[in-house]
């Protein structure tokens, strides 16, 4: 099954082709690296020429998100076909739990719990963490500021800096707002409020679709902090890197 996306921001699985997102059982999961997080991807995204071609319309229709939709029995479609792909691979995590990476939006929370589902295994919601504000960030980057090896990524970030600095300080960063190749340079969650025992702990994270991976790398900063062991991450959708892991 891949993805049909039409003019006006339908989206629906079709059967004929896996184009845009690759859905089969053959082609998944896939896997990648992100700074010591090995990943494994249920669905893999594509790239082809042309507007909106990198798969990313499945996830603004699952999110409901920028004038994107999908109806119920694709939405049905999709998870059973995740199930399926799921049940093939999370059996082999070796973790002892997994959390969620916090987002705005219910699809990452519920992705979690599937995988809860399928896997047997215990998800500790990210109810304790949280977003930092701008503030926050910006003290952050002030007492310890990134290293550079070219004058022109150096300019780059002051100038995201310049931006940043424009905002109330009490608000909540957000880093969409932040150029990709930049947001590397920023922390965006940090632990609050009541934190379960995560000590010796560990932990697979789930998320939604890694872009950048700067949200599930912080996260798992903020985990590391508390002790846990954070090696492995379980995403619905793939960067545009991933590749079949090797039998």
């Amino acid at each position: 099954m891949g993805i049909n996306v039409y003019a006006n921001k339908t989206v629906i699985i079709d059967h004929s082709h896996q184009e845009l997102v690759d859905t089969s059982i053959e082609g998944n999961p896939t896997e990648g690296a992100i700074h010591g997080l090995r990943i494994q991807y249920v669905f893999r995204r594509k790239t082809t020429k042309g507007h909106d071609r990198d798969g990313n319309p499945l996830v603004y229709a699952i999110k409901e998100m920028n004038g994107y939709r999908m109806q119920p029995m694709y939405h049905q479609m999709l998870y059973k076909r995740a199930d399926e792909i799921l049940a093939a691979f999370v059996g082999d995590l070796k973790v002892d739990a997994l959390v969620d990476v916090p987002s705005s939006k219910p699809l990452c929370r519920l992705f979690a719990k599937r995988v809860a589902e399928v896997s047997g295994l215990p998800l500790v919601e990210s109810n304790f963490l949280r977003k930092r504000t701008v503030g926050e960030v910006l003290d952050a980057i002030d007492a310890s500021f990134p290293q550079f090896a070219k004058d022109r990524d150096e300019r780059a970030f002051k100038a995201e800096l310049g931006q940043l600095r424009r905002a109330k300080r009490d608000t909540d960063f957000q880093m969409k707002e932040v150029a990709k190749p930049m947001r590397r340079f920023f922390q965006p969650f940090t632990v609050s409020g009541e934190v379960p025992a995560l000590e010796g702990q560990r932990i697979a994270l789930i998320d939604d679709l890694v872009s950048s991976g700067t949200s599930i790398i912080s996260v798992a900063e903020c985990l590391r902090e508390q002790g846990a062991i954070v090696e492995r991450g379980v995403c619905l959708l793939s960067d545009l890197n991933a590749v079949r892991p090797s039998s």
